[in-house]
């Protein structure tokens, strides 16, 4: 069986946590480390060993014996990393968001139809047990509202910079309208949205509500910002609805509670999980040649969806999202 080849570009926090899970998976080595910070890279490759460090991403683009590439670096980057990594016929692991506006998303959907190459999009929370089990119970929901309110990012973290990272809602919503459109289980057709920049200096949009339209009049509602962490909710909170039905998961989407008319309430508690199954479904899908099961369409819909809601609450009126998949007609080069 092929041993796959992997190389890391970004060696920060989530870079790390990526290292860490490959090495507990057989079949997937990770043999190159890339970082603008010299000292990150090596840190990397000496904790995790290797081949090499370096801070030249182009030294893993030409390595014709890495198969994958995986991207953890500041958002701004993304787009033009993948494209690289794609062109260079290396399969993707990209962490979320794909790009920082709507052009570089369809961009890279461009490139993944043009080389054929693999995208796995980095949205570990769909792997969350509660998240599976609510599926179940509530496979149809007619809606569902998720909230993500954080406490209020620092100044200088480069997150919170409007063009290296675009903020809270920016940058963590996706994760929100992923796991939104994933128990719908349906594409988001427009949104209408409201909200701006409240207080943060660097005028980032903080704190946004969006109400999403999807196929079959299913709606979902966003609350997301970084106001202040809510203690009984917790940072994540999900509700679903359906004919007589509703479902509530708390404690950061761990623990769920099911009521049905007529039933007692159903209590589970489970845990956050993700990271180490989101590497194992992209070994999986390289081995056996198949689409990732969390792949760059669905990096696409959340990128765009988070996009399409600030040009709303910007506009003052619903924003198209699925037409710009379907239209995808951008010039690229």
């Amino acid at each position: 069986m092929k041993n796959f080849r992997a190389g890391l570009i970004g060696c920060g926090q989530n870079g790390k946590i990526h290292a860490e899970c490959i090495q507990q998976l057989d079949g997937i080595d990770m043999v190159a480390y890339c970082d603008i910070k010299e000292d990150n890279a090596l840190a990397l490759f000496n904790q995790f060993g290797g081949e090499y460090a370096t801070t030249d991403a182009e030294k893993l683009f030409c390595d014709e014996t890495i198969d994958a590439i995986y991207i953890s670096t500041t958002h701004d980057t993304h787009a033009d990393y993948c494209i690289r990594a794609l062109e260079a016929g290396k399969h993707v692991m990209i962490e979320k968001p794909l790009a920082m506006n709507v052009k570089d998303c369809l961009r890279i959907d461009e490139a993944v139809i043009r080389t054929g190459k693999k995208v796995m999009t980095a949205f570990k929370m769909r792997y969350y047990d509660m998240l599976i089990k609510a599926k179940e119970l509530i496979p149809n929901p007619l809606l569902v509202s998720m909230q993500m309110m954080d406490d209020p990012w620092p100044e200088d973290i480069w997150p919170n910079d409007p063009n290296r990272g675009g903020g809270n809602v920016f940058s963590q919503g996706c994760h929100s309208v992923d796991i939104m459109r994933f128990m719908c289980n349906k594409d988001p057709i427009d949104v209408y949205a409201a909200g701006g920049n409240y207080y943060q200096t660097t005028n980032v949009i903080d704190n946004m509500v969006a109400i999403f339209r999807f196929d079959d009049n299913v709606l979902g509602n966003l609350i997301q910002g970084d106001s202040n962490c809510p203690p009984f909710t917790s940072k994540f909170f999900m509700q679903l609805f359906a004919e007589n039905k509703s479902l509530t998961l708390s404690d950061r989407l761990t623990t769920l509670i099911y009521n049905e008319t007529g039933r007692e309430p159903l209590v589970i508690h489970g845990q956050e999980t993700g990271i180490v199954e989101e590497n194992k479904a992209f070994l999986q899908s390289m081995r056996e040649d198949t689409e990732p099961p969390i792949n760059h369409r669905d990096g696409l819909y959340a990128n765009l969806m988070i996009l399409q809601a600030i040009e709303s609450l910007k506009s003052g009126k619903p924003e198209p999202i699925r037409s710009l998949v379907e239209n995808n007609k951008v010039e690229v080069g």
